[in-house]
């Protein structure tokens, strides 16, 4: 064998990429007509910066940052650009309501090491780290269709206190900037 693979081989590799680059595609939820029964009301344009795909709302007001120990929401759009973007006011239907955790481990920790096997007073935790426990709000607008989804987020927290925030928790962080309503009618799939 001249060190090439197999035709068999490369193909049965290929097949495995494309199955899993299709799962891939899943894990957005696409809008099919879906109404979760919510409505995100944007009340003011909000610039997304450049090469950012969110900002965050926190305390009534935008940012492109938060206090992890108070309810934040950022606002998302699909991709990446180069300029920034500006999402105009409108109002977005919420068709998918999914619950998250995130977990935040310490970055760029390390223990000092010296001539011996052994870690030099380092305390090493190995418990579980902080989480954000929050909602995913998909978004959907015919005439914004880059607009991806409102993601609320509670405090930072040890797993056994972390809490999703609540209804009134939400609409607080979001302030004059925007609404979280419940739709007093659903619309039927298809007539957005």
């Amino acid at each position: 064998m001249s060190g090439r693979w197999p035709e068999a081989a490369l193909k049965s590799i290929l097949a495995i990429l494309l199955l899993a680059l299709a799962g891939c595609t899943v894990m957005v939820p696409q809008y099919r007509g879906e109404d979760a029964g919510y409505r995100f009301i944007l009340h003011q344009p909000v610039t997304i910066p450049a090469d950012r795909t969110r900002v965050y709302i926190q305390g009534g007001r935008v940012s492109t940052g938060f206090n992890s120990y108070a309810v934040s929401c950022s606002l998302e759009v699909r991709a990446l650009a180069e300029e920034p973007r500006t999402v105009q006011p409108d109002t977005f239907v919420v068709y998918r309501i999914q619950q998250f955790f995130e977990e935040v481990a310490a970055a760029h920790w390390k223990p000092v090491q010296l001539a011996s096997l052994k870690l030099a007073d380092a305390a090493v935790d190995s418990g579980p780290s902080d989480i954000f426990r929050g909602f995913h709000f998909w978004l959907h607008s015919d005439q914004q269709p880059d607009v991806l989804r409102l993601t609320c987020r509670g405090v930072f927290a040890a797993p056994w206190e972390a809490y999703p925030p609540t209804y009134e928790e939400i609409v607080e962080t979001l302030g004059e900037v925007a609404d979280l309503k419940s739709a007093t009618e659903t619309i039927p799939p298809g007539k957005f």
